[in-house]
């Protein structure tokens, strides 16, 4: 029956870009734009160092050192931590593509992987802290209040789904002592037992990066083109009718309902539409939010087909789409509450776009440094929780 539908959705496309050549063109072209100009730059390089290292055994090294905050936390394996920071700072679809790296080298289960997934595939910090605050709302200060709003929202889904663990799921076992030692055998014994040379690794790296991307490149230019066939039948606006509904129950302004039917398939113009919208600002940071934690279904698409790669079921990544972005918009109020400074409207006036090319730059450099941080934090939490246990025994 799925495959019914998926066919007539195909055959209406396909008539809509005989009907519509022009719209279905500028759709292209703007999805082709958007994979080279903004995806190929920013993840490719991300993939093929993610590759290298799982290829020369640092996600093991890693994995030792992670395992006393991982499992308790998450119940997940300490190498899940290496997916979860590379997932926070690249952006989608970075935690899906180490998930399934995860379970295709026997480091998690296939439960554990559906679990990782489903909250490690977020958007980078570059379009939290940059495209949306900076380049739609003209107020950079808001960025730190997308990221925390996404990120805890993550965050509290991945504890959630803890409990949902299976009971009789392996369990690493670690002893709590020499943490360094055991990584670093751990590291050398991966190495012993995998004596490929360092130009095929190199080779193979760049490979599955490069197939990574084209396929990405691939499900960018179909949704480009579908949402330009739905704008161009006028399909897109009566999608607007039932989000214009729900958001005059919730006492939100329904013209913000553009920008839901918009992101309901694709985040950036959902969100560059509810920037555009002459709503409470408020309203558009906790639709913005939703928006962003929801994804769209183009990425989620995206993410769904990574996964089924390695026979990982997706329900629990879909399930937890639309549960994230209400935590995403409740999260935007309650941080205001805690933080009502950020809300002032003195603090964005003197922004210019010298301001905007020096802050997006900054952001970009500092990628990198975000990601060892993450990482750097959980191992010092890592540490302290493996030398309490100690002390308590």
């Amino acid at each position: 029956m799925r495959k019914l539908l998926f066919l007539l959705a195909i055959v209406f496309m396909t008539i809509c870009m005989l009907l519509f050549p022009e719209a279905a063109y500028q759709g292209a072209s703007n999805g082709i734009r958007t994979w080279v100009v903004h995806l190929l730059p920013s993840l490719l390089p991300f993939f093929i160092m993610a590759n290298l290292l799982f290829s020369l055994g640092f996600v093991r090294f890693l994995g030792v050192l992670l395992e006393p905050i991982m499992r308790p936390v998450f119940r997940l394996p300490g190498e899940a931590g290496f997916a979860l920071a590379l997932g926070f700072t690249s952006g989608f679809p970075m935690g899906a593509i180490l998930t399934t790296s995860l379970c295709e080298q026997n480091l998690c289960t296939d439960e554990e992987a559906a679990r990782l997934a489903a909250f490690t595939n977020n958007s980078s910090p570059l379009f939290l802290l940059t495209a949306v605050p900076v380049s739609m709302l003209h107020a950079p200060e808001l960025g730190i209040l997308l990221l925390s709003a996404h990120y805890a929202a993550n965050l509290t889904i991945g504890i959630l789904l803890r409990f949902t663990a299976c009971k009789t799921q392996f369990i690493h076992s670690q002893p709590d002592d020499h943490l360094l030692r055991n990584a670093f055998t751990q590291l050398l014994q991966y190495q012993k037992e995998h004596t490929t040379s360092i130009g095929t690794i190199l080779g193979q790296a760049i490979q599955k990066g490069i197939t990574s991307i084209v396929q990405i490149g691939g499900f960018v230019l179909f949704f480009s083109v579908l949402l330009a066939m739905l704008d161009a039948s006028g399909i897109l606006t009566l999608l607007e009718t039932p989000f214009a509904v729900l958001l005059g129950i919730l006492q939100i302004t329904p013209q913000l309902s553009n920008a839901l039917a918009s992101g309901f398939f694709e985040m950036t113009l959902g969100a560059q539409s509810a920037s555009q919208c002459s709503a409470d600002i408020l309203e558009q940071l906790m639709i913005i939010s939703f928006i962003l934690g929801w994804s769209g279904l183009s990425i989620q698409a995206q993410v769904c087909s990574i996964l089924s790669s390695q026979h990982i079921s997706p329900v629990r990544y879909c399930l937890c789409r639309p549960l994230q972005g209400i935590l995403a918009a409740a999260y935007i109020p309650l941080f205001i509450c805690l933080f009502p400074q950020i809300l002032n409207s003195a603090v964005f006036s003197g922004f210019t776009d010298t301001h905007t090319t020096f802050f997006t730059q900054s952001i970009f450099f500092y990628v990198p440094i975000i990601t060892l941080s993450i990482l750097a934090i959980l191992l010092f939490l890592s540490i302290c929780i493996s030398q309490l246990r100690r002390i308590l025994q």
